[in-house]
């Protein structure tokens, strides 16, 4: 017979993970011994843990395991890391069938969710089938918006489930509640989300505008989670049940008034199975005040279309040009008309709003914001930063744009020739800049290639004294032998 502390041994081992193999080999004894051993306990084979009601080892290591599986990992993940971590040496079918029992016995928990008089209101499509449309079958698809607290509803049918159907059912809904919720609670529609994230969905870009225009907060549910919007999936089940099966309609107009009869006359006036209230009863006496009012402007369904962004920031639509930031130049934007104002998105995000011109072509709405800084800046700010780098030069510069401010050049903003100066102290230094301003507006020839040809030429070396010595006349002046010469190598005088 086994000594007590073998079998103690043995079944201590068992239960930090080790598999009957391992045990065997790290006491030196048969396999089969240690089956023995842990059958007198009662463990099931390894290949059969999980399976029956007998405790598994791998109950010490649920909770990671549930954690696990919350997280989304796949079971070969979960068992890569139980033999890294853990050091469970159990196999992956084992692993695979004690999960498939946790999910069996772990039912999901749900809170009841209440909400607040003109707080939430949920909506949502279903399909009702086929119906007359000029005598062709078309299918249809039933619109809801329920508010949460009284459980008074609106619907109506609709032939897609476009963007534009989908907002102006809104619209019809809150026309018949007489006001608007604080939230709205909507599917993962294409319609209304752009992309479906759990943590932060995208709104459509049309429904955004909407919703920002009526005062209400898209509240999209969570992905595959249809107990986020329980109320209106019950409720589009109860239109479909008790509203269209079994009936037929001669056509969609004949459809749209029996329900409109059935939601006032039945639906709204039964008494709720879960609040046991009458929907239209809590609804005018409780609910109906506090929706927000209804804006005084009605929103206008939008029209889009893609637009370029040209080099000078703007976009072109309907024959007016809108800027955008200088960042999107040359890439393609999205223009769409909602209430006479037109919003410009790339890639989901509004990157420019302008109120729209109509009634004329060729007009322009610019944001100077949409430009960079340097161009931007004032005149007044820009001759301030040539005053400032003109005087770091020298008083030469700076006499050479007092001069400039008198010629046409500066009238008309044309400073080039100051910028191109400016660029001339890389080359030939400060010092020689200055003294060549200072030659050319000796000589009267107030601009930048005179001052160019000054350096190139060296000429701001000469001395600008007058030369009594001789003298020519030219166009009635007497000037300097040294000052003809300077002048003619400038190419400011000829032949007169």
């Amino acid at each position: 017979m086994l000594e007590v502390a073998m079998r103690t041994t043995v079944k201590t081992l068992y239960e930090k993970g080790h598999n009957k193999t391992q045990i065997a080999k790290m006491l030196g004894i048969d396999r089969k011994t240690v089956r023995k051993i842990l059958s007198d306990r009662g463990a099931p084979d390894d290949d059969r843990e999980g399976k029956s009601g007998w405790p598994s080892r791998l109950d010490r290591h649920r909770e990671f395991i549930q954690i696990q599986m919350a997280k989304g990992m796949s079971i070969v993940r979960i068992h890569e890391d139980l033999k890294r971590d853990y050091g469970v040496g159990c196999g992956y079918t084992t692993l695979r069938d004690y999960i498939a029992k946790i999910r069996k016995t772990s039912p999901h928990a749900y809170m009841i969710l209440d909400s607040l008089p003109g707080e939430e209101s949920q909506v949502d499509f279903g399909y009702i089938g086929t119906l007359k449309v000029k005598g062709v079958p078309k299918k249809a698809w039933v619109f809801a918006m329920s508010l949460s607290y009284s459980r008074y509803m609106y619907a109506q049918i609709t032939l897609d489930q476009s963007v534009p159907t989908f907002i102006h059912c809104h619209i019809n809904a809150f026309r018949y509640f007489g006001g608007v919720p604080e939230t709205v609670k909507i599917d993962n529609l294409k319609a209304a989300i752009a992309e479906a994230d759990f943590y932060e969905p995208t709104v459509q870009r049309s429904y955004a505008a909407f919703a920002d225009h009526y005062g209400f907060l898209p509240d999209p549910c969570r992905v595959r989670t249809p107990t986020d919007k329980g109320k209106i999936e019950a409720n589009i089940k109860y239109i479909k049940e008790n509203c269209f099966r079994g009936r037929e309609f001669a056509s969609l107009d004949d459809a749209q008034s029996f329900l409109e009869e059935w939601l006032g006359k039945t639906a709204n006036r039964r008494i709720h199975g879960t609040t046991r209230k009458v929907p239209a009863e809590v609804f005018g006496t409780i609910e109906k005040e506090h929706l927000k009012p209804l804006p005084a402007e009605e929103f206008t369904i939008s029209r889009s279309a893609p637009l370029n962004v040209r080099t000078d920031c703007h976009v072109v639509y309907e024959g007016n040009r809108y800027s955008v930031p200088y960042a999107y130049i040359g890439l393609d934007v999205k223009g769409i008309e909602i209430n006479h104002m037109l919003r410009i998105y790339y890639a989901g995000k509004e990157i420019a709003l302008h109120p729209l011109i109509e009634g004329r072509k060729g007009g322009h709405s610019t944001d100077k914001n949409h430009y960079p800084t340097n161009k931007t800046i004032t005149h007044e700010e820009l001759l301030s930063r040539y005053q400032d780098e003109m005087g770091k030069i020298g008083p030469g510069a700076l006499a050479f744009l007092e001069r400039f401010k008198e010629t046409d050049m500066f009238r008309c903003h044309h400073y080039r020739s100051l910028s191109g100066i400016l660029a001339l102290r890389k080359r030939y230094g400060e010092e020689a800049v200055d003294h060549s301003c200072r030659r050319a507006v000796r000589f009267g020839s107030i601009s930048y290639q005179a001052v160019k040809k000054i350096c190139s030429k060296g000429l701001y070396l000469l001395p600008l004294e007058e030369d009594t010595a001789a003298a020519v006349a030219v166009g009635g002046k007497i000037r300097s032998l040294s000052e003809y010469r300077a002048m003619s190598q400038l190419g400011v005088i000829g032949h007169e």
